[in-house]
């Protein structure tokens, strides 16, 4: 335990002001969802909150954590390191977002009941936690860059969430109503998993 509160501070050291955002995130999701969400008569704006914001944001502390991988003249000096961390970095950090969003989501469950999370919510909000979670390091390792990598993100999930999915005919990772067992509802788990494998892929690439 001492180990891991050791890690924790050292990050907190290292990144600053930086590391507070993905807390800002939640502060803002949780606002938003006992203000605007509770105004509205859609059930699924607190859950839009949360995939939209939330959960994305959760996975910005390891991006910002090995971008100095990739500055000019580190990674020879630092690429041993990161491999022997990436999985317990990405574990650890998992984890700690894990324990963010669960609160989240029993915000949900309160404001919508219940029975508001049916199964397929469930799978896909734990797909769409891990995807988050390693997708940012995943495009980090292949773009060597950071503003490129944030900007993609961002950029993405921001067109996603105010089209609500319209914005381009595939692929799409969320879910903005109450899901139907159809093709749309297939691709969205397909493209979450092609998302996963393809990172996972991309960072033994990197790091093995």
């Amino acid at each position: 335990m001492a180990k891991y509160i050791h890690l924790f501070a050292f990050d907190i050291k290292l990144l600053r002001y930086l590391y507070g955002f993905p807390f800002v995130a939640y502060g803002l999701c949780t606002l938003l969802m006992l203000t605007v969400g509770t105004q509205s008569d859609s059930p699924f704006l607190p859950y839009t909150f949360l995939e939209g914001i939330a959960i994305p944001l959760a996975g910005w502390h390891t991006v910002f954590l090995y971008n100095s991988l990739f500055e000019e003249g580190a990674k020879e000096t630092l690429i041993v390191y990161y491999r022997q961390t990436l999985t317990i970095d990405l574990t650890r950090y998992a984890i700690l977002h894990g324990v963010f969003i669960s609160l989240l989501v029993a915000l949900v469950g309160w404001m919508n009941g219940p029975d508001f999370f049916t199964i397929t919510l469930i799978v896909h909000l734990i797909l769409l936690f891990f995807f988050y979670q390693i997708i940012g390091i995943a495009i980090l390792s292949a773009t060597k860059s950071l503003e490129v990598t944030l900007a993609t993100i961002a950029t993405y999930t921001f067109m996603e969430v105010v089209t609500q999915g319209t914005f381009m005919p595939w692929p799409h990772i969320f879910i903005f109503m109450d899901p139907i067992n159809d093709i749309w509802l297939h691709l969205t788990f397909l493209s979450l998993g092609i998302g996963i494998v393809s990172s996972v892929i991309q960072l033994w690439r990197k790091f093995k």
